[in-house]
């Protein structure tokens, strides 16, 4: 399986197996965060390896009671330093490029997860103050990111994603189309009605060929029987 179909196939997994994760395996997917695109290459990201069951529990619980969090062998916490950003690009770097940095990095974990047979999943729902505590963090950091990690044990169905078409414009915003997309559904609505009626037609024209072809065969019998 390639890079494309991992990407594709990946899904968010909230059960797991007992299996603990190797540690080269939990090594491997932290460089490939550590070789995420940040900004300015000026890297204000740091990783929180957490195994112990009941840190685990108190994640979970600080995760507003997510407790199928506590079924994960291993969770890692995507922390911002954003005072290192800030130092280069103002309040810009502080806010919105730590936060993209984070976001490199976490998809850059689950990425590699994948190809490497575990099942992960993105936690961004929690309250940080217990978080904080939780993790003993200081005031100048703040958490972006829960990520659960292990081997799957179950096989979530793919979730309806956005249609392409809905969701590309070309060179300017709504441009590109004739017809604008309403979303996912409209536009699969739309192409099935047509492909409906187009069929419908066809199936017309076929039994409409074959009552002509009925009506002319009976006319040359007739012919046939005046004409003996």
């Amino acid at each position: 399986m390639d890079t494309i179909d991992f990407l594709m196939h990946r899904r968010s997994i909230r059960k797991y197996k007992k299996d603990l994760v190797p540690w080269d395996n939990i090594v491997s997917v932290i460089n490939c965060a550590l070789n995420a695109p940040i900004a300015g290459n000026i890297f204000n990201v740091k990783f929180i390896v957490i195994r112990d069951p009941d840190g685990i529990t108190e994640i979970a619980k600080a995760c507003h009671d997510q407790m199928w969090m506590t079924t994960a062998p291993v969770l890692i916490a995507i922390v911002g330093e954003p005072e290192h950003q800030q130092r280069y690009y103002g309040a810009r770097g502080e806010k919105l490029y730590t936060m993209q940095n984070c976001a490199a990095c976490a998809m850059s974990i689950i990425s590699a997860a994948e190809s490497l047979g575990l099942g992960s999943c993105w936690v961004g729902s929690f309250d940080e103050d217990k978080l904080v505590s939780c993790l003993g963090l200081p005031e100048e950091v703040n958490v972006h990111a829960i990520i659960s990690l292990g081997f799957a044990d179950e096989e979530p169905h793919a979730p309806p994603k956005q249609w392409f078409k809905a969701a590309v414009y070309l060179e300017k915003w709504w441009a590109g189309r004739k017809v604008p997309g309403y979303g996912y559904y409209s536009e699969n609505v739309m192409k099935v009605t047509k492909d409906a009626g187009n069929a419908i037609k066809k199936l017309s024209k076929h039994i409409l060929g074959k009552k002509e072809e009925t009506e002319g065969m009976h006319h040359r019998e007739k012919r046939v029987d005046e004409e003996r």
